[in-house]
């Protein structure tokens, strides 16, 4: 009995580790500020942004180009959380929870920015500010 349950709470443990692990992004006090972002609410209150990023199957769904300063809507079809994230220092870094949108505002200065997925690395793409 003794071995079942240290069996019951090692397999609990390890799905517990594997779910929030997905979860932890590390810190870096050197590191520029994220962009300003802004979950929508569940009533849907939240004005949507001027052009839409959706990712979906690990993939992101990008348009192509948007205005500088561009309010943008980023809606996450998928179950796990993902993040678009400048590659470059002095960018963005916006984390949308699985099945959540949140909105923010796009640099003002013209350019490409590499985006990635500090939670899936595999997950990148190109945001064009023009």
């Amino acid at each position: 009995m003794k071995r079942i349950n240290r069996s019951l709470t090692v397999a609990a443990t390890v799905s517990l580790a594997a779910v929030t692990g997905c979860a932890v992004q590390g810190g870096d006090a050197s590191a520029p500020p994220a962009a300003s972002s802004t979950a929508i609410p569940a009533d849907g209150s939240a004005q949507a942004g001027e052009a839409v990023i959706t990712i979906r199957d690990f993939k992101y769904e990008v348009p192509a180009s948007v205005k500088p300063g561009a309010m943008l809507t980023v809606t996450n079809a998928d179950s796990a959380p993902h993040t678009v994230t400048a590659r470059d220092e002095g960018g963005f870094d916006i984390e949308v929870p699985g099945g959540g949108t949140v909105i923010f505002q796009a640099p003002k200065a013209l350019g490409e920015y590499g985006i990635i997925c500090s939670f899936h690395p595999q997950m990148t793409g190109t945001l064009v500010v023009r």
